[in-house]
């Protein structure tokens, strides 16, 4: 013992134990026994070579000196424990001395070489202590510790224990380079982002819808057509309109290209029908309301009685004519019986005609009373002659009664008429003559009771002839026989005829 180094003393004493806790991940090389190692107290290590790290290189600390602590028996080990190389890219000097150590009689362990203890690059590692609950155990007896790095935790059975009751190690795996921990901050961001960029997407949608529909908004705006249908009630027989303003109320810029179909009404029947308008590609459908709305038309004779005579409805009326029944009557027989009662005229006789609908009209009648009896209508027509700015032609007949007098002479009877015709040629302008058909035409500055045939384009305005106009034509006296009458008409190119009562 002289010479040596005191420490290797404490260095042999402390071998005993087996196990040096400052070994990184250090194994026994018996698969079947974990040889644990601790820290040997009062024993100066030597430096320990660098070690390479994915990291780095780095520096290992020197292992501290440790006061002497009370050595502790260890059971007999009958089988050596030879030691492995710790896990790490530093491989120990095997080839050192070892210096001897002292240990148990009979029992010869070999010396576990001291692994190189990676430097920390700020404080040593503090001694791990024992796991709570696990104190007490013949495996942890010698001080597993924290830095024990490979020794598995045994089961509650313990059945990881080898024959010597140390722990059996177990093979770290390599479970490769470990992920760094995600950063929510930036998975955050990444949201953010993906959130902005669908926001983004959704306004622009949202605005090229907003410019399409405010497009298409304008373009159904200023292109609409404004259609308000109007109530249409016509009578029977009316003429159907075909202006399209009668039917609806139009507006807008394409108003003009609107088109009316009435084809399916029937003016000459009572009903209801349906007329369209038709703007574009919308239509629009309405109401004609074919009705008896006007009273009816009434055509009347111009009679011819003697005085003190009687005179009945039948004899006034020629026709009565509406879509329902027509029913016709005096306004006033008392009048009409005064009338009768002296000789002379035009009368005016006033007649009402009423149909079912009570539409009521009232009509003119024209009476005239003789002193005589009349026996023949001296009936006298002028040439035809053209009618100034139409195209129309007009003819003039004089209607004279004549009756024998106190003598038996044919005598005029002092009452007559005078009736212009007018034939045209042209459907429109015969039209906008007449309009209405009133009752009293004036045209061609002739005014009178009016009758039409709109078949032949012909209508007729009868006047009162009376002696004292025919006196001022003739010059101052009109013939009153039969001959001088038939003789004056023949000098003015007239067609004469006689016409009976009777026809």
């Amino acid at each position: 013992m002289n010479g040596q180094n005191p420490n290797n003393n404490q260095l042999n004493s402390n071998a005993n134990n087996g196990i040096n806790a400052s070994v990184l991940g250090s194994v026994s090389p018996n698969p079947t026994q974990a040889t644990p190692v601790t820290p040997t107290p009062g024993v100066n290590s030597a430096p320990t070579s660098p070690v390479s790290t994915p990291m780095g290189t780095v520096q290992p600390a020197p292992t501290p000196n440790v006061a002497p602590s009370p050595q502790t028996p260890q059971p007999n080990l009958n089988t050596p424990t030879p030691s492995v190389a710790p896990v790490g890219t530093q491989t120990p000097n095997m080839n050192a001395t070892q210096p001897q150590v002292n240990v148990a009689p009979n029992v010869n362990v070999a010396p576990a070489p001291t692994a190189p203890t990676p430097a920390s690059s700020v404080n040593p590692e503090p001694v791990a202590q024992p796991i709570p609950g696990t104190s007490g155990t013949p495996y942890q007896a010698n001080s597993l510790t924290g830095n024990t790095v490979g020794v598995g935790t045994p089961t509650m059975g313990q059945d990881n224990l080898n024959s010597n009751g140390f722990v059996e190690p177990k093979k770290t795996e390599n479970i490769g380079i470990v992920p760094p921990p995600s950063n929510p901050n930036a998975n955050e961001q990444k949201k953010k982002k993906g959130m902005n960029k669908t926001l983004f997407v959704v306004l622009i949608i949202v605005a090229i819808a907003a410019v399409a529909f405010g497009v298409y908004y304008f373009l159904s705006i200023s292109n609409k057509v404004s259609v308000t249908l109007k109530d249409v009630t016509i009578g029977v027989g009316d003429t159907l309109s075909d202006n399209i303003n009668d039917y609806a109320t139009i507006s807008g810029k394409n108003a003009g290209s609107c088109t009316l179909n009435i084809r399916n009404v029937d003016t000459q029947t009572l009903g209801s029908y349906n007329f369209t308008i038709t703007c574009g590609d919308e239509s629009f459908t309405g109401k004609v309301n074919v009705s008896d709305t006007t009273a009816p038309e009434v055509s009347l004779n111009t009679l011819y009685k003697v005085i003190n005579s009687t005179a009945t409805l039948d004899e006034f009326v020629a026709s009565c004519t509406d879509p329902s029944e027509c029913t016709t009557a005096f306004a006033n027989e008392n009048t009409l019986t005064s009338y009768l009662a002296t000789a002379g005229g035009p009368y005016s006789i006033e007649i009402t005609a009423t149909d079912n609908a009570g539409n009521t009209g009232t009509y003119n009648a024209q009476l005239y009373v003789t002193p005589y009896a009349i026996r023949i209508f001296k009936n006298c027509e002028s040439t035809s002659s053209e009618v100034s700015g139409y195209q129309a032609t007009k003819t003039v007949r004089d209607y004279l009664p004549m009756g024998n007098n106190d003598t038996g002479a044919l005598v005029y009877l002092g009452v007559s008429q005078r009736i212009y015709t007018y034939v045209f040629t042209n459907a429109d302008e015969y039209n906008s003559v007449i309009g209405d058909k009133p009752q009293t035409l004036t045209f061609d500055s002739i005014t009178g009771q009016a009758s039409y045939d709109d078949d032949k384009l012909t209508f007729q305005i009868t006047t009162d002839l009376s002696l004292d106009t025919l006196n001022t034509e003739a010059g101052g006296t009109f013939p009153t026989n039969y001959t001088d009458i038939d003789n004056y008409y023949k000098n003015l190119s007239y067609t004469c005829n006689n016409i009976s009562p009777a026809s």
